[in-house]
């Protein structure tokens, strides 16, 4: 959790007034920079502006943000300016949790006294004022939260501030391709009750109401009423459209009943798609907001264990067809993804254990620290609304950080990123044969065992780590055999899988946890035979 609250934004919007009041309930040092600047150079702001020009002003003000980053339980109120410069919001932004207040001019002149304010000489105030916002807005939006002061009083924003500073647990960056430096890409939050500050983190991102919430009719009943309260204190109109829940529903035609939704509730380019529920609504609403008016913004809020462990992360999106799982899809990264440990207390105890189920297969594909926890055991809820254990919640976040690495590196699947299908190519023919009545992480965990026996059978690994993973997936609950399985005719749906390369299959295989890679050279024989070990 960081330790460092920042507070950004124009002149007037009330930067120290709220900063003082949330360092207070904290117990965290305020700091005022302006303030700091002025008592350093022995001279007000104005007097340096006039005496050593406003270049002189910004290397002042640059060189104390190098130091203020260094700091720790504080509060931090910036310059107005301070963060317009990319190299000084880069190193707040990494350093803190970053939020924009802002106000309307009107408010803002009535707050400041124009005539000490450097910036506001040169014109009509309330035009100059308009004037720097709107140069400003580019960087603005670029910080992690936005809130309005217009019509709050100071309290009121404080107390705002401090859900959304408590609220985030952690903050993943992940860059997309052509995001060199950092400059673009997306921000995954993970934390208790980081959805309740939704509205907040996209307040600020200049995007038209309304906002379309995706979800399905299991989900939406427990979690779309709350997304959309979020959005409403931030001031952001939503509405909800509602799909039928399951993976037989990822299919064009809930695609073409979402673009029916957006059109009769007049989304604009400029209008977010936001996924809330499992991997299924992800795949669907991303699929829907890749396409729609050829791309609009999108933002995941995985629900479950298993899309928050894999499927919200690296903007794969896609349905499934009668003639082969994933075939139609696009590549859609969201804008932001938000992560609430919240929700993982009302999945029914078979969803935690399909998710938990990526979680193996990223720690067989890390090695190290992340297998050695798996190894040591993860205690699972055994009824809906059990307790999350701490240890759960390390060996996601140790395959989130998977995932990010992994699609960092390989963004569009063209070489590594095809190793996070470890067990999948099996699974999928297994999870089509069954007519989707084998979940999808059951069948990642079938797929596994699948896998890592074809591993053994080739020489590539020795019996008992085929044995130690069947061992861990089964203590979770998981299924290791499926003694009905018709080989022949989950070899069949095999041969639609859309990541075959000069018409062979491309299996993942594995050495040792840690030392996984892609094989197509495996024969039908071979294949076969892994799938009869499921019987």
């Amino acid at each position: 959790m960081s330790e460092l609250l920042i507070l950004a934004g124009f002149m007037g919007a009330g930067k120290t007034t709220v900063g003082q009041l949330c360092a207070q309930r904290l117990g965290y040092d305020f700091i005022d920079a302006d303030e700091l600047i002025v008592q350093r150079e022995g001279m007000s702001i104005p007097r340096i502006f006039e005496l050593k020009g406003e270049a002189c002003f910004r290397r002042v003000e640059a060189a104390l943000v190098q130091e203020l980053i260094q700091r720790r339980r504080a509060v931090i109120a910036t310059g107005g300016g301070m963060i317009v410069g990319e190299t000084n919001r880069r190193a707040l932004m990494g350093a803190g949790v970053c939020i924009c207040l802002t106000a309307a001019p009107g408010a803002i002149l009535q707050r400041v006294d124009a005539s000490t304010r450097p910036m506001l000489r040169g014109g009509e105030p309330e035009q100059r004022i308009a004037a720097l916002l709107k140069e400003r807005a580019p960087a603005y939006r670029e910080l992690h939260y936005a809130i309005d002061t217009t019509a709050r009083m100071p309290q009121q924003v404080a107390e705002c501030a401090l859900a959304i500073f408590n609220g985030e647990q952690m903050r993943i960056p992940v860059k997309t391709a052509g995001s060199a430096a950092g400059g673009a890409g997306y921000d995954i939050i993970f934390g208790s009750g980081a959805v309740d500050q939704l509205g907040f983190a996209l307040a600020g991102r200049g995007w038209t109401s309304p906002f379309a919430i995706l979800t399905d009719d299991n989900v939406g009943p427990l979690h779309a009423a709350r997304v959309q309260r979020a959005l409403a204190q931030a001031g952001i109109d939503s509405f909800v459209h509602a799909f039928p829940a399951g993976e037989s529903h990822k299919t064009l035609h809930s695609v073409e009943s979402i673009y029916r939704a957006l059109s009769e509730h007049g989304l604009e380019r400029t209008s977010a798609v936001i996924a809330v529920g499992g991997g299924v609504v992800g795949d669907v609403g991303g699929f829907a907001a890749a396409t729609y008016l050829r791309g609009v913004p999108f933002v995941q809020v995985p629900t479950t264990l298993l899309a928050m462990a894999d499927s919200s992360i690296g903007g794969k999106v896609g349905v499934d067809t009668p003639f082969g799982k994933n075939l139609v899809g696009a590549f859609k990264q969201p804008e932001l993804v938000v992560m609430d440990a919240q929700f993982l207390r009302t999945l029914p105890p078979v969803e935690v254990r399909c998710g938990y189920a990526e979680i193996v297969k990223a720690a067989l594909i890390a090695g190290g620290e992340p297998y050695r926890r798996v190894q040591a055991g993860v205690p699972l809820p055994a009824q809906l609304g059990g307790d999350i254990d701490a240890k759960l919640i390390e060996t996601l976040l140790d395959a989130i950080e998977l995932k990010r690495a992994v699609v960092e590196e390989d963004p569009f699947e063209k070489g590594r990123r095809a190793l996070l299908n470890l067990g999948h190519t099996f699974g999928h023919g297994i999870e089509a044969w069954s007519r989707f009545a084998v979940k999808h992480g059951e069948a990642v965990s079938l797929g596994m065992v699948c896998a890592v026996r074809l591993s053994r059978s080739l020489g590539l690994c020795d019996a008992a780590l085929a044995d130690e993973v069947a061992g861990l997936l089964a203590a979770a609950g998981l299924p290791v055999a499926l003694p009905a399985i018709d080989v022949d005719a989950v070899w069949q749906l095999m041969q639609s899988d859309k990541k075959k390369r000069g018409r062979r299959l491309r299996f993942i295989v594995l050495s040792a946890p840690g030392k996984v890679f892609a094989s197509g050279e495996i024969s039908e024989a071979q294949a076969k035979q892994a799938l009869h070990t499921l019987q």
